[in-house]
């Protein structure tokens, strides 16, 4: 009998010593991290304790292990209100369903105060029916500071990032929005949460654009460098213009840790369009000096056309004797001085008139000018034997600018009878006719001709010359083919030497 009970008291020893050594095992190995284990026991309602609890939980919740070695009470009472009916029931369920338990929770210590604390555990059913439960149970204050930190960050910077005019946006390398500001949202009229997983087809951007954009943003992935897209243009679905500037630079998307673009996209509508009226206005200022040029040319070589014609009837008319022939002379001067004064009324009108365009023209018959003309070359027309053969539709009106055609009428002519061929007397030859709304002038001489293959593409520059002619100063057919298309329309040339040369206008 005394060797069994001595056998038995070994047993027991052992056990106990065993059990001193779990036990302080255990509590050397809580001590390395920060909170505590325990071992919860769950007999019935209202009854429940924790037969073991590791020291780290002095730290924890500032309570010692006996304080909960007979009811877990102690621990209650420190939960915060707020959370200790959401505790009480995730407890209770885990009880009910065996899942593992996890909860955070706050509690109120009495040094430190108030603190966040995290406890999982797994429950096992014992054969008496009652429940175990073997958890963890660690502060978690600083990790939800800092979570707090970042959330308040994440709205200053979602904030931000919404607030901001510019359209930002992320896509993945499927053209997919990972994410979108407010400005994108708004620009393809969604939410930026619609958005995501969206690509750029189904806010009605043509397959061909999306694909552009698709292959500029893997250009950024594969060169891991940004790119900068001066201006791209963008269609609304009113009809108006968008003008945009972008740059792409390579992302890593933090949810997924795969590689993305982020675009940032500057509207620069308003300095396109201010970059447009400065070209506007520089247009006009171009169309300004053209004018100004032909204004200068009109006065010199109308006026001198005119100055010219009256020169010569007065000339003549001194040397006359013949009162019957100075009575002729007379009404030519008097006729030569009638053609000025409509001139200088044209270019008077045109200086009155100056703030406006020059296809503020007025209506024109081609018959009378091609007469005012001849009766402005008369003294050049009976000097030459010049002979003029017409074939102009009596009907012929149409708009244009009065002085203008008068300069372009004197230039062509002049030029048909002073460059004509010496061994001829010049034939000028004028048909004009309408084709598909457009007023069609040739004008034909038999005069020296141009050797277009050597002049052709000097032909209408500014002091070109192509005769050894005293008089000529190279600036008549630059201004001629100025005038012709500042009002809309062309002029070509026909030529051979010896032979004659044609002008072929459009007039409008």
């Amino acid at each position: 009998m005394s060797r069994e009970i001595k056998s038995d008291n070994t047993k027991q020893k052992k056990a106990e010593e065993d059990l001193q050594y779990s036990d302080g095992m255990i509590s050397k190995l809580s001590e390395q991290v920060p909170g505590f284990f325990y071992l919860y026991h769950f007999i019935s309602e209202g009854k429940s304790y924790c037969p073991f609890a590791s020291q780290g939980i002095r730290d924890v919740c500032e309570l010692s292990p006996e304080d909960v070695a007979e009811t877990i009470d102690p621990i209650i009472d420190r939960i915060h209100k707020d959370d200790v009916e959401r505790v009480k029931r995730s407890i209770a369920k885990t009880l009910k369903t065996l899942e593992t338990w996890k909860t955070d929770f706050r509690v109120i210590l009495p040094d430190k105060g108030l603190r966040w604390l995290r406890g999982k555990a797994r429950a096992e059913k014992q054969p008496d029916g009652s429940v175990m439960g073997y958890g963890y149970i660690t502060d978690i204050t600083q990790e939800k500071e800092i979570y707090r930190i970042n959330v308040r960050l994440k709205r200053q910077f979602q904030a931000i990032f919404d607030s901001v005019p510019n359209l930002i946006f992320v896509k993945d390398l499927e053209g997919k929005y990972l994410m979108a500001n407010n400005a994108v949202a708004e620009f393809f009229g969604y939410t930026p949460e619609n958005m995501i997983g969206k690509k750029d087809t189904d806010f009605d951007i043509s397959e061909e654009k999306a694909k552009r954009f698709l292959e500029a943003d893997k250009k950024v992935i594969e060169s891991n460098e940004p790119l900068f897209i001066p201006e791209d243009k963008t269609l609304r679905p009113d009809g108006s213009e968008v003008w945009h500037q972008t740059i792409k630079v390579p992302f890593q998307h933090t949810d997924s840790n795969n590689p993305a673009i982020l675009s940032i996209v500057t509207d620069i509508t308003l300095r396109k369009n201010k970059e447009s009226q400065l070209n506007n206005s520089l247009d006009i200022i171009g169309e300004q000096n053209k004018r100004l040029m032909n204004f200068a040319h009109i006065v010199s070589h109308n006026l001198r056309n005119h100055a010219g014609s009256i020169s010569m009837v007065l000339e003549v008319f001194t040397l006359e004797e013949s009162e019957e022939k100075k009575g002729v002379l007379l009404q030519e001067l008097q006729k030569a001085a009638k053609r000025l004064n409509e001139t200088i009324s044209d270019l008077n009108e045109i200086i009155d008139e100056q703030y406006k365009t020059i296809h503020d023209a007025k209506e024109v018959n081609l018959n009378e000018f091609i007469i005012r003309t001849k009766q402005i070359l008369t003294s050049d027309i009976k000097t030459h034997n010049a002979i003029f053969k017409e074939k102009i539709p009596e009907t012929l009106r149409f708009k244009y600018n009065p002085a203008y055609l008068e300069s372009i009428l004197l230039n062509l002519l002049s030029n048909a009878i002073k460059y004509r061929h010496p061994d001829r007397d010049p034939v000028i030859k004028v048909h004009a006719y309408e084709k598909r709304d457009k007023v069609h002038l040739d004008i034909t001489d038999n005069g020296l001709g141009i050797d277009l293959k050597k002049h052709g593409d000097k032909l209408f520059g500014m002091y070109r010359t192509f005769h050894q002619n005293e008089n000529s100063k190279g600036i008549g057919l630059f201004i001629t083919k100025n005038q012709i298309e500042s009002m809309g329309g062309s002029i070509e040339v026909e030529s051979e030497p010896d032979i004659g040369t044609t002008f072929k206008l459009v007039l409008n």
